[in-house]
């Protein structure tokens, strides 16, 4: 089965913001779900040094054809410089699910 379903990656610096970015875009239509998980260790290299952090990481669930809406929401209500924002194709899964975003999404 092919789909045309998107999972996007991002971080926030706190728990707030997350729940702020995920709720935005799920009100605006542009993600069926996000999953917050509340507490992630990053360790990175930041202006030529090796920094870590505690974050929030956000799972969106999402459509293709949405995909850069939600890029580009991300950046606006971002407060990193550089957030992270990955991007994963979705080539097979759980068709009633694929079937419930296409509902939501509409």
């Amino acid at each position: 089965m092919t789909t045309h379903y998107r999972l996007i990656f991002t971080t926030c610096a706190n728990k707030q913001e997350a729940r702020a970015m995920a709720e935005q875009l799920v009100q605006l239509k542009l993600a069926a779900c996000v999953n917050i998980l509340p507490e992630v260790e990053s360790i990175y290299m930041w202006q030529d040094k090796v920094t870590s952090a505690t974050e929030t990481k956000l799972l969106i669930k999402t459509k293709s054809e949405k995909m850069n809406q939600v890029i580009q929401t991300i950046k606006k209500l971002h407060s990193y410089e550089v957030p992270e924002i990955q991007v994963i194709d979705v080539a097979t899964g759980n068709m009633a699910y694929f079937n419930w975003m296409d509902e939501v999404l509409n």
